[in-house]
């Protein structure tokens, strides 16, 4: 039986526009935070807030959101940091 890492690492090799990632994003929760040592949602968040300019407040309401209904954006960004280029799942990118 595969690991959840090597599971989500072979899910991902279908994903190839920004829709895909959104789907990806929505089905499977789990994949984000596969790597519990690297911190990788939580640092992607960061990045996020950064690069979008977002207040402590604007962060905060995102967070408290639920999976599927958070910003489209913020599903896209999540994918490439932790999933595409996440350490864990070196090698995704074709």
């Amino acid at each position: 039986m595969p690991s959840d890492i090597e599971y989500f690492k072979n899910l991902s090799k279908e994903v190839s526009s920004e829709d895909d990632k959104i789907n990806f994003f929505d089905k499977h929760q789990k994949a984000f935070y596969v790597d519990i040592y690297s911190h990788s949602w939580s640092n992607m968040m960061e990045a996020y807030a950064k690069a979008e300019n977002l207040s402590a407040e604007q962060l905060n309401e995102i967070e408290e959101m639920k999976w599927k209904e958070m910003p489209e954006l913020l599903k896209i960004y999540a994918y490439d940091f932790c999933i595409l280029n996440g350490f864990v799942f070196t090698g995704v990118g074709k």
